[in-house]
Protein backbone atom coordinates (compact mmCIF):
# COMPACT_ATOMS: atom_id res chain seq x y z
CA UNK A 1 0.00 0.00 0.00
CA UNK A 2 2.63 2.54 1.02
CA UNK A 3 4.71 1.63 -2.27
CA UNK A 4 1.79 2.09 -4.39
CA UNK A 5 1.02 5.98 -2.98
CA UNK A 6 4.51 6.38 -3.42
CA UNK A 7 4.23 5.12 -7.07
CA UNK A 8 0.67 7.56 -7.29
CA UNK A 9 2.18 10.44 -5.52
CA UNK A 10 5.50 10.32 -7.85
CA UNK A 11 3.01 10.31 -10.99
CA UNK A 12 1.26 12.91 -10.28
CA UNK A 13 4.33 14.77 -9.34
CA UNK A 14 5.45 14.22 -12.59
CA UNK A 15 2.09 15.86 -14.31
CA UNK A 16 2.81 18.83 -11.98
CA UNK A 17 5.88 19.68 -12.92
CA UNK A 18 5.57 19.27 -16.87
CA UNK A 19 3.12 22.27 -16.73
CA UNK A 20 5.11 24.90 -15.12
CA UNK A 21 8.52 23.62 -16.65
CA UNK A 22 7.08 24.36 -20.37
CA UNK A 23 5.58 27.84 -19.78
CA UNK A 24 8.45 28.82 -17.96
CA UNK A 25 10.77 27.86 -20.59
CA UNK A 26 8.75 28.82 -23.45
CA UNK A 27 7.60 32.03 -21.89
CA UNK A 28 12.22 32.54 -22.02
CA UNK A 29 12.17 31.15 -24.94
CA UNK A 30 9.84 33.23 -26.56
CA UNK A 31 11.20 36.39 -24.62
CA UNK A 32 14.69 35.52 -26.70
CA UNK A 33 12.80 35.00 -30.00
CA UNK A 34 11.42 38.45 -29.43
CA UNK A 35 14.57 40.21 -28.37
CA UNK A 36 17.00 38.88 -30.99
CA UNK A 37 16.56 41.08 -34.18
CA UNK A 38 16.00 38.63 -37.79
CA UNK A 39 19.25 37.28 -38.99
CA UNK A 40 20.78 37.80 -35.24
CA UNK A 41 21.28 34.20 -34.23
CA UNK A 42 23.97 31.97 -36.31
CA UNK A 43 23.13 30.74 -39.52
CA UNK A 44 19.46 31.55 -39.46
CA UNK A 45 19.20 33.26 -42.63
CA UNK A 46 20.02 29.92 -43.78
CA UNK A 47 18.01 27.73 -41.72
CA UNK A 48 15.00 30.09 -42.43
CA UNK A 49 15.46 29.73 -46.35
CA UNK A 50 15.96 26.23 -45.81
CA UNK A 51 12.59 25.71 -43.57
CA UNK A 52 10.62 28.16 -45.89
CA UNK A 53 11.59 26.06 -49.15
CA UNK A 54 10.38 22.60 -47.10
CA UNK A 55 7.45 24.07 -46.56
CA UNK A 56 7.06 24.50 -50.36
CA UNK A 57 8.20 20.97 -51.26
CA UNK A 58 11.34 21.37 -51.89
CA UNK A 59 13.59 18.98 -49.79
CA UNK A 60 16.70 20.04 -51.37
CA UNK A 61 17.84 22.49 -54.28
CA UNK A 62 19.86 23.49 -57.15
CA UNK A 63 23.61 23.10 -56.42
CA UNK A 64 25.60 27.07 -57.23
CA UNK A 65 29.21 26.90 -57.51
CA UNK A 66 31.70 24.48 -56.41
CA UNK A 67 33.20 26.05 -52.88
CA UNK A 68 30.47 24.14 -50.62
CA UNK A 69 27.34 23.23 -50.64
CA UNK A 70 25.56 26.05 -51.32
CA UNK A 71 22.08 25.67 -53.10
CA UNK A 72 19.36 27.51 -54.62
CA UNK A 73 16.09 27.53 -53.82
CA UNK A 74 12.53 28.90 -54.26
CA UNK A 75 10.65 31.07 -51.76
CA UNK A 76 8.98 34.54 -50.96
CA UNK A 77 11.49 37.45 -52.02
CA UNK A 78 11.07 38.77 -48.07
CA UNK A 79 12.81 34.88 -47.01
CA UNK A 80 15.93 36.19 -49.20
CA UNK A 81 15.57 39.63 -47.72
CA UNK A 82 17.00 37.50 -44.28
CA UNK A 83 19.88 37.06 -45.99
CA UNK A 84 20.57 41.30 -46.86
CA UNK A 85 19.68 41.73 -43.00
CA UNK A 86 23.15 40.46 -41.75
CA UNK A 87 25.08 43.61 -42.05
CA UNK A 88 25.05 44.13 -38.37
CA UNK A 89 26.25 40.59 -37.83
CA UNK A 90 30.00 40.53 -36.30
CA UNK A 91 30.05 44.14 -36.09
CA UNK A 92 29.27 44.79 -32.17
CA UNK A 93 28.96 48.71 -33.02
CA UNK A 94 26.01 48.31 -35.72
CA UNK A 95 22.63 47.86 -35.30
CA UNK A 96 19.98 45.78 -37.14
CA UNK A 97 18.86 49.92 -38.57
CA UNK A 98 21.86 48.96 -41.54
CA UNK A 99 19.88 46.92 -43.56
CA UNK A 100 19.13 48.00 -46.80
CA UNK A 101 14.89 48.55 -47.89
CA UNK A 102 13.07 45.28 -49.63
CA UNK A 103 12.29 46.44 -53.03
CA UNK A 104 9.37 44.77 -54.76
CA UNK A 105 6.59 42.51 -53.31
CA UNK A 106 7.84 40.96 -50.39
CA UNK A 107 5.60 37.79 -51.40
CA UNK A 108 6.61 37.62 -54.94
CA UNK A 109 8.46 33.57 -55.52
CA UNK A 110 12.69 34.60 -56.34
CA UNK A 111 15.76 32.62 -56.01
CA UNK A 112 17.27 32.28 -52.78
CA UNK A 113 20.55 30.47 -51.32
CA UNK A 114 20.75 28.47 -48.30
CA UNK A 115 24.14 26.74 -47.07
CA UNK A 116 21.61 23.98 -45.41
CA UNK A 117 19.94 23.17 -48.54
CA UNK A 118 21.45 19.51 -47.50
CA UNK A 119 20.43 19.27 -44.26
CA UNK A 120 17.63 16.43 -42.92
CA UNK A 121 14.30 17.76 -44.09
CA UNK A 122 12.44 16.93 -40.94
CA UNK A 123 13.10 19.76 -38.66
CA UNK A 124 12.44 22.33 -41.21
CA UNK A 125 9.08 20.73 -42.04
CA UNK A 126 7.63 21.56 -38.88
CA UNK A 127 8.86 24.97 -37.75
CA UNK A 128 8.59 25.98 -41.99
CA UNK A 129 4.42 25.94 -41.92
CA UNK A 130 4.39 29.62 -40.81
CA UNK A 131 5.79 30.92 -43.63
CA UNK A 132 2.51 29.36 -45.76
CA UNK A 133 0.03 31.17 -42.97
CA UNK A 134 2.11 34.68 -42.51
CA UNK A 135 3.82 37.22 -44.35
CA UNK A 136 6.99 39.76 -43.75
CA UNK A 137 8.54 39.44 -40.90
CA UNK A 138 5.78 38.07 -38.97
CA UNK A 139 6.11 35.23 -40.40
CA UNK A 140 9.93 34.63 -39.29
CA UNK A 141 9.08 35.20 -35.72
CA UNK A 142 6.12 32.83 -35.96
CA UNK A 143 8.90 29.98 -37.06
CA UNK A 144 10.54 31.41 -34.10
CA UNK A 145 8.26 30.53 -32.00
CA UNK A 146 7.76 26.77 -33.23
CA UNK A 147 11.06 26.07 -32.76
CA UNK A 148 10.65 27.16 -29.13
CA UNK A 149 7.69 25.33 -28.48
CA UNK A 150 9.16 22.26 -29.64
CA UNK A 151 12.71 22.28 -27.87
CA UNK A 152 10.69 23.73 -24.79
CA UNK A 153 7.90 20.49 -24.59
CA UNK A 154 11.17 18.29 -24.70
CA UNK A 155 12.97 19.87 -22.27
CA UNK A 156 9.54 20.12 -19.88
CA UNK A 157 9.26 16.92 -20.49
CA UNK A 158 12.66 15.77 -19.22
CA UNK A 159 11.87 17.76 -16.44
CA UNK A 160 8.58 15.51 -15.53
CA UNK A 161 10.28 12.14 -16.01
CA UNK A 162 13.15 13.68 -13.62
CA UNK A 163 10.35 14.59 -10.78
CA UNK A 164 9.00 11.15 -11.01
CA UNK A 165 12.13 9.73 -10.10
CA UNK A 166 12.30 7.63 -6.73
CA UNK A 167 15.09 10.17 -6.01
CA UNK A 168 14.91 13.29 -7.50
CA UNK A 169 16.53 16.09 -5.21
CA UNK A 170 19.67 16.40 -7.32
CA UNK A 171 18.66 15.52 -10.58
CA UNK A 172 16.40 18.66 -11.10
CA UNK A 173 19.02 20.84 -9.53
CA UNK A 174 21.25 20.35 -11.94
CA UNK A 175 18.72 19.53 -15.10
CA UNK A 176 18.28 23.71 -13.84
CA UNK A 177 21.69 24.33 -14.21
CA UNK A 178 21.83 22.78 -17.49
CA UNK A 179 19.61 26.04 -18.93
CA UNK A 180 21.84 28.21 -19.31
CA UNK A 181 21.32 31.77 -21.14
CA UNK A 182 22.72 29.48 -24.46
CA UNK A 183 19.91 27.29 -24.34
CA UNK A 184 17.53 29.69 -23.75
CA UNK A 185 19.29 31.89 -26.68
CA UNK A 186 19.00 29.11 -29.02
CA UNK A 187 15.32 28.07 -28.41
CA UNK A 188 13.84 31.43 -29.26
CA UNK A 189 15.83 30.91 -32.57
CA UNK A 190 15.42 29.09 -36.05
CA UNK A 191 18.33 26.61 -35.50
CA UNK A 192 18.28 22.53 -35.28
CA UNK A 193 20.73 22.65 -32.60
CA UNK A 194 17.56 23.36 -29.98
CA UNK A 195 16.11 20.80 -31.07
CA UNK A 196 19.11 18.18 -30.47
CA UNK A 197 19.67 19.08 -26.53
CA UNK A 198 16.16 19.04 -26.15
CA UNK A 199 15.32 15.79 -27.57
CA UNK A 200 18.87 13.95 -26.09
CA UNK A 201 17.36 16.06 -22.48
CA UNK A 202 13.84 14.18 -22.64
CA UNK A 203 15.31 10.58 -24.16
CA UNK A 204 17.94 10.19 -21.26
CA UNK A 205 15.46 11.27 -18.42
CA UNK A 206 12.57 9.26 -19.19
CA UNK A 207 14.87 6.04 -20.08
CA UNK A 208 15.79 6.47 -16.69
CA UNK A 209 12.28 6.55 -15.19
CA UNK A 210 11.95 3.33 -17.93
CA UNK A 211 14.17 1.58 -16.25
CA UNK A 212 13.41 2.50 -12.80
CA UNK A 213 9.84 1.48 -13.50
CA UNK A 214 10.60 -1.30 -15.09
CA UNK A 215 9.72 -3.82 -11.95
CA UNK A 216 6.43 -2.84 -12.63
CA UNK A 217 3.69 -4.94 -13.75
CA UNK A 218 2.58 -2.46 -16.14
CA UNK A 219 5.39 0.02 -17.59
CA UNK A 220 3.46 3.41 -18.27
CA UNK A 221 3.19 4.35 -21.99
CA UNK A 222 3.81 8.03 -21.80
CA UNK A 223 7.72 7.37 -21.35
CA UNK A 224 8.05 4.94 -24.11
CA UNK A 225 6.18 7.61 -26.19
CA UNK A 226 8.41 10.34 -25.44
CA UNK A 227 11.23 8.58 -25.79
CA UNK A 228 9.86 7.24 -29.13
CA UNK A 229 9.13 10.75 -30.61
CA UNK A 230 12.24 12.49 -29.40
CA UNK A 231 14.72 9.12 -30.23
CA UNK A 232 13.17 9.88 -33.97
CA UNK A 233 13.48 13.34 -34.02
CA UNK A 234 17.04 13.58 -33.41
CA UNK A 235 17.70 11.02 -35.14
CA UNK A 236 16.76 13.21 -38.39
CA UNK A 237 17.66 16.47 -36.88
CA UNK A 238 21.31 17.32 -37.79
CA UNK A 239 23.76 14.78 -39.60
CA UNK A 240 25.57 14.20 -36.24
CA UNK A 241 22.71 13.67 -34.04
CA UNK A 242 22.79 10.09 -34.35
CA UNK A 243 26.29 10.35 -32.44
CA UNK A 244 24.36 11.86 -29.86
CA UNK A 245 21.42 9.41 -29.69
CA UNK A 246 24.21 6.69 -29.62
CA UNK A 247 25.96 7.94 -26.66
CA UNK A 248 23.15 9.18 -24.44
CA UNK A 249 21.42 5.76 -24.56
CA UNK A 250 24.83 3.99 -24.42
CA UNK A 251 25.13 6.08 -21.02
CA UNK A 252 21.39 5.35 -19.80
CA UNK A 253 22.24 1.48 -20.10
CA UNK A 254 25.10 1.74 -18.06
CA UNK A 255 22.99 2.73 -15.49
CA UNK A 256 20.77 -0.47 -15.70
CA UNK A 257 20.60 -4.16 -14.30
CA UNK A 258 20.41 -6.99 -17.00
CA UNK A 259 17.22 -7.59 -15.31
CA UNK A 260 15.70 -4.13 -16.16
CA UNK A 261 17.28 -4.13 -19.66
CA UNK A 262 15.75 -7.75 -19.83
CA UNK A 263 12.23 -6.54 -18.62
CA UNK A 264 12.43 -3.59 -20.84
CA UNK A 265 13.71 -6.08 -24.33
CA UNK A 266 10.04 -8.05 -23.47
CA UNK A 267 7.86 -5.12 -23.50
CA UNK A 268 5.53 -4.94 -26.25
CA UNK A 269 5.40 -1.26 -26.51
CA UNK A 270 9.18 -0.60 -26.10
CA UNK A 271 9.83 -2.73 -28.85
CA UNK A 272 7.28 -1.18 -31.03
CA UNK A 273 8.98 2.15 -30.05
CA UNK A 274 12.58 0.76 -30.67
CA UNK A 275 11.02 -0.41 -33.93
CA UNK A 276 10.16 3.36 -34.47
CA UNK A 277 13.13 4.61 -33.73
CA UNK A 278 15.34 1.78 -36.07
CA UNK A 279 13.31 3.00 -39.17
CA UNK A 280 13.99 6.46 -38.39
CA UNK A 281 17.24 6.05 -37.70
CA UNK A 282 17.81 4.16 -41.37
CA UNK A 283 16.12 7.21 -43.27
CA UNK A 284 18.42 9.73 -41.16
CA UNK A 285 21.28 7.50 -42.36
CA UNK A 286 20.04 7.13 -45.89
CA UNK A 287 19.54 10.95 -46.12
CA UNK A 288 22.67 11.45 -44.63
CA UNK A 289 24.75 9.25 -47.61
CA UNK A 290 22.38 10.69 -50.39
CA UNK A 291 23.00 14.14 -49.81
CA UNK A 292 26.38 14.15 -48.65
CA UNK A 293 25.10 16.25 -45.62
CA UNK A 294 28.44 15.88 -43.59
CA UNK A 295 29.58 18.20 -46.24
CA UNK A 296 30.91 21.90 -46.03
CA UNK A 297 32.93 24.66 -47.66
CA UNK A 298 36.92 24.96 -46.35
CA UNK A 299 37.34 27.17 -43.91
CA UNK A 300 40.38 28.17 -41.61
CA UNK A 301 42.94 25.57 -40.82
CA UNK A 302 41.86 22.96 -44.24
CA UNK A 303 44.94 21.27 -45.35
CA UNK A 304 45.96 20.59 -41.70
CA UNK A 305 46.92 17.11 -40.50
CA UNK A 306 44.23 15.69 -37.78
CA UNK A 307 46.82 15.69 -35.12
CA UNK A 308 46.89 19.33 -35.61
CA UNK A 309 43.17 19.34 -35.06
CA UNK A 310 43.11 17.23 -31.69
CA UNK A 311 46.23 19.66 -30.59
CA UNK A 312 44.25 23.02 -31.89
CA UNK A 313 40.84 21.42 -30.16
CA UNK A 314 42.57 20.59 -26.34
CA UNK A 315 43.70 24.07 -26.67
CA UNK A 316 40.64 25.22 -27.31
CA UNK A 317 38.98 22.41 -25.05
CA UNK A 318 37.86 25.73 -21.76
CA UNK A 319 37.32 28.71 -24.39
CA UNK A 320 34.33 26.81 -25.72
CA UNK A 321 32.36 26.22 -22.81
CA UNK A 322 31.62 29.58 -23.49
CA UNK A 323 29.41 28.08 -26.20
CA UNK A 324 27.65 26.04 -23.85
CA UNK A 325 26.72 28.91 -21.23
CA UNK A 326 26.66 32.42 -23.56
CA UNK A 327 27.82 33.38 -27.13
CA UNK A 328 25.47 35.24 -28.95
CA UNK A 329 25.16 36.78 -32.15
CA UNK A 330 27.25 35.54 -34.63
CA UNK A 331 29.74 34.55 -31.87
CA UNK A 332 30.82 38.36 -31.76
CA UNK A 333 29.45 38.92 -28.26
CA UNK A 334 29.78 36.70 -25.30
CA UNK A 335 28.10 36.68 -21.54
CA UNK A 336 29.05 38.79 -19.31
CA UNK A 337 32.64 37.90 -17.36
CA UNK A 338 31.17 37.34 -14.73
CA UNK A 339 28.46 34.96 -15.43
CA UNK A 340 30.65 33.59 -17.97
CA UNK A 341 32.65 32.33 -14.74
CA UNK A 342 29.20 31.80 -12.35
CA UNK A 343 28.30 28.64 -15.03
CA UNK A 344 31.53 27.66 -15.21
CA UNK A 345 31.63 27.30 -11.52
CA UNK A 346 28.38 25.42 -11.52
CA UNK A 347 29.44 23.20 -14.45
CA UNK A 348 33.01 22.32 -12.21
CA UNK A 349 31.17 21.76 -8.85
CA UNK A 350 29.06 19.26 -10.66
CA UNK A 351 31.42 17.98 -12.46
CA UNK A 352 33.84 17.26 -8.98
CA UNK A 353 30.92 16.35 -7.15
CA UNK A 354 30.37 13.59 -9.17
CA UNK A 355 34.07 12.53 -8.65
CA UNK A 356 33.98 12.86 -4.69
CA UNK A 357 31.03 11.70 -3.71
CA UNK A 358 28.86 9.38 -6.39
CA UNK A 359 29.68 5.59 -7.16
CA UNK A 360 28.29 2.87 -8.78
CA UNK A 361 26.96 2.43 -12.41
CA UNK A 362 25.23 5.64 -12.37
CA UNK A 363 29.39 7.57 -11.39
CA UNK A 364 30.14 5.85 -14.55
CA UNK A 365 27.59 7.62 -16.64
CA UNK A 366 28.36 10.56 -15.84
CA UNK A 367 32.25 10.07 -15.91
CA UNK A 368 31.28 8.96 -19.54
CA UNK A 369 29.30 11.94 -20.83
CA UNK A 370 32.03 14.05 -19.25
CA UNK A 371 34.48 12.44 -21.04
CA UNK A 372 32.62 12.55 -24.47
CA UNK A 373 32.17 16.36 -24.08
CA UNK A 374 36.27 16.52 -24.19
CA UNK A 375 36.90 13.87 -26.50
CA UNK A 376 34.60 13.48 -29.16
CA UNK A 377 34.91 17.67 -30.65
CA UNK A 378 38.71 16.28 -30.74
CA UNK A 379 38.26 13.43 -32.97
CA UNK A 380 35.18 14.94 -35.15
CA UNK A 381 37.17 17.88 -35.86
CA UNK A 382 40.14 15.80 -36.56
CA UNK A 383 38.55 13.72 -38.79
CA UNK A 384 37.35 16.64 -40.81
CA UNK A 385 40.56 19.27 -40.67
CA UNK A 386 42.12 18.88 -43.67
CA UNK A 387 39.41 19.24 -46.11
CA UNK A 388 36.80 21.67 -44.15
CA UNK A 389 39.28 23.32 -41.64
CA UNK A 390 38.59 24.81 -38.64
CA UNK A 391 34.79 24.02 -38.27
CA UNK A 392 33.62 23.03 -34.18
CA UNK A 393 31.30 25.89 -32.21
CA UNK A 394 31.09 25.04 -28.52
CA UNK A 395 27.75 24.98 -28.75
CA UNK A 396 27.50 21.97 -31.63
CA UNK A 397 27.78 19.40 -28.44
CA UNK A 398 25.09 20.63 -26.07
CA UNK A 399 23.37 17.90 -27.15
CA UNK A 400 25.99 15.90 -24.20
CA UNK A 401 26.53 18.64 -22.03
CA UNK A 402 21.96 18.69 -21.01
CA UNK A 403 22.17 15.29 -20.13
CA UNK A 404 25.53 15.24 -18.19
CA UNK A 405 24.07 17.91 -15.66
CA UNK A 406 21.25 15.70 -15.94
CA UNK A 407 23.12 12.18 -15.36
CA UNK A 408 25.40 13.97 -12.52
CA UNK A 409 22.49 14.95 -10.19
CA UNK A 410 21.15 11.59 -10.83
CA UNK A 411 24.17 9.97 -10.03
CA UNK A 412 24.37 11.83 -7.15
CA UNK A 413 20.97 11.32 -5.98
CA UNK A 414 21.93 7.57 -6.10
CA UNK A 415 24.55 7.93 -3.90
CA UNK A 416 23.41 10.85 -1.26
CA UNK A 417 20.40 10.09 0.71
CA UNK A 418 18.45 12.01 2.93
CA UNK A 419 17.21 15.83 2.96
CA UNK A 420 20.09 18.74 2.44
CA UNK A 421 20.84 20.39 5.44
CA UNK A 422 19.68 23.46 6.57
CA UNK A 423 23.15 25.43 5.52
CA UNK A 424 23.62 23.53 2.17
CA UNK A 425 19.76 24.26 1.14
CA UNK A 426 20.50 28.30 2.10
CA UNK A 427 23.82 27.90 -0.43
CA UNK A 428 21.56 26.40 -2.78
CA UNK A 429 19.12 29.35 -2.86
CA UNK A 430 21.66 32.17 -2.56
CA UNK A 431 22.55 30.05 -5.75
CA UNK A 432 19.40 30.26 -7.69
CA UNK A 433 19.03 34.22 -6.75
CA UNK A 434 22.69 34.68 -8.76
CA UNK A 435 21.69 32.49 -11.61
CA UNK A 436 18.20 34.33 -11.92
CA UNK A 437 20.20 38.03 -11.76
CA UNK A 438 22.40 35.93 -14.06
CA UNK A 439 20.28 35.47 -16.73
CA UNK A 440 18.46 38.89 -16.52
CA UNK A 441 21.51 40.21 -16.58
CA UNK A 442 22.62 38.84 -19.63
CA UNK A 443 19.22 39.20 -21.86
CA UNK A 444 19.42 42.92 -20.95
CA UNK A 445 23.46 43.17 -22.18
CA UNK A 446 22.43 40.96 -25.32
CA UNK A 447 19.73 43.48 -26.06
CA UNK A 448 21.63 46.55 -25.38
CA UNK A 449 23.89 45.65 -28.10
CA UNK A 450 21.06 45.39 -30.64
CA UNK A 451 19.21 48.23 -29.68
CA UNK A 452 22.04 50.52 -29.83
CA UNK A 453 25.69 48.96 -30.58
CA UNK A 454 28.22 48.78 -28.58
CA UNK A 455 30.94 51.08 -28.83
CA UNK A 456 32.75 53.99 -26.15
CA UNK A 457 30.65 56.73 -26.75
CA UNK A 458 27.19 54.51 -26.65
CA UNK A 459 25.73 54.70 -22.87
CA UNK A 460 23.17 52.50 -21.05
CA UNK A 461 20.87 55.29 -20.38
CA UNK A 462 21.03 55.51 -24.87
CA UNK A 463 19.26 51.99 -24.29
CA UNK A 464 15.96 53.76 -23.62
CA UNK A 465 16.71 57.19 -23.91
CA UNK A 466 18.00 56.45 -27.96
CA UNK A 467 17.76 53.49 -28.73
CA UNK A 468 18.44 52.78 -32.86
CA UNK A 469 16.19 49.43 -32.49
CA UNK A 470 13.73 47.80 -30.76
CA UNK A 471 12.27 44.47 -30.20
CA UNK A 472 7.71 43.96 -31.46
CA UNK A 473 7.33 44.60 -27.89
CA UNK A 474 9.35 46.91 -26.91
CA UNK A 475 12.37 47.18 -25.05
CA UNK A 476 10.45 47.25 -21.69
CA UNK A 477 7.70 44.73 -22.39
CA UNK A 478 10.68 42.00 -23.66
CA UNK A 479 12.48 42.61 -20.66
CA UNK A 480 9.50 42.41 -17.76
CA UNK A 481 8.16 39.53 -19.26
CA UNK A 482 11.80 37.59 -19.04
CA UNK A 483 13.03 38.67 -15.47
CA UNK A 484 9.40 37.87 -14.17
CA UNK A 485 9.50 34.73 -15.80
CA UNK A 486 13.21 34.32 -14.40
CA UNK A 487 11.23 34.72 -10.98
CA UNK A 488 8.92 32.26 -11.32
CA UNK A 489 11.52 29.64 -12.11
CA UNK A 490 14.07 30.61 -9.18
CA UNK A 491 10.63 30.02 -6.73
CA UNK A 492 9.47 27.11 -8.26
CA UNK A 493 13.17 25.89 -7.93
CA UNK A 494 13.54 26.71 -4.92
CA UNK A 495 11.02 25.10 -3.73
CA UNK A 496 11.74 22.21 -4.24
CA UNK A 497 15.20 22.65 -2.71
CA UNK A 498 13.56 23.58 0.34
CA UNK A 499 11.15 20.86 -0.15
CA UNK A 500 11.03 17.63 2.74
CA UNK A 501 12.45 14.97 0.28
CA UNK A 502 9.61 12.38 1.08
CA UNK A 503 12.11 10.62 -1.28
CA UNK A 504 13.05 6.75 -0.73
CA UNK A 505 16.21 5.80 1.31
CA UNK A 506 18.85 3.52 0.15
CA UNK A 507 18.55 -0.06 -0.94
CA UNK A 508 14.53 -1.31 -1.71
CA UNK A 509 12.89 0.20 1.31
CA UNK A 510 9.50 1.68 0.62
CA UNK A 511 9.59 3.95 3.92
CA UNK A 512 10.26 7.77 3.60
CA UNK A 513 13.42 9.07 4.36
CA UNK A 514 12.68 11.18 7.40
CA UNK A 515 12.79 14.95 7.28
CA UNK A 516 14.99 15.96 9.78
CA UNK A 517 17.63 13.36 8.71
CA UNK A 518 20.82 15.46 7.07
CA UNK A 519 22.31 14.21 3.65
CA UNK A 520 24.49 10.94 4.14
CA UNK A 521 27.96 11.88 3.34
CA UNK A 522 29.49 9.43 3.25
CA UNK A 523 26.63 7.79 0.99
CA UNK A 524 24.69 4.74 2.35
CA UNK A 525 26.01 1.54 0.96
CA UNK A 526 23.49 -0.29 -0.31
CA UNK A 527 23.00 -1.55 -4.01
CA UNK A 528 23.34 0.77 -6.15
CA UNK A 529 20.23 1.15 -8.20
CA UNK A 530 19.06 2.50 -11.53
Amino acid sequence: MISARITGFRAAQGRSWFLPSFLVLLFLSWSWAFASPIAAIPDEPAHVTKAAAVARGQLGGTQVGTDGPLLAVDVPRYIRYVDAMTCFARHLDKTPTCAPNLDGDPNDTVKALTTAGLYNPIYYAIVGWPSLAASGFPAVYVMRFVSALLSSFFLAAAFSAVSQLRRNKWALITLSGAITPMILFLNGSVNPNSLEYATTAAIAANLLLLLQKSSSERLPILPIAITTAAAALLANTKALSLVWLLIVVLAVMVTATGVQLKRLAKTPAVLAGAGVIALACAFAVRWIVRHDSLSSKPFEGAGLEPADGVEIMLDKTFSHMIGWIGQFGWLELDAPVGVLAFWMAIIFVTTFSVLLFTRGRARIAALLLALSLIVLPMALQAQVISEQGIIWQGRYILALFVPFMLMAGFALDRSLAGQIPAPGRRALGAVVNIAVAAQIITFVWVLRRYTTGLSLDVRWGDMLGAPEWQPPLGIVGVVVIFSATSVVAAVLLKRHINSPDGLLAAGNTTEPVSAGSACAYPADRTTDHA
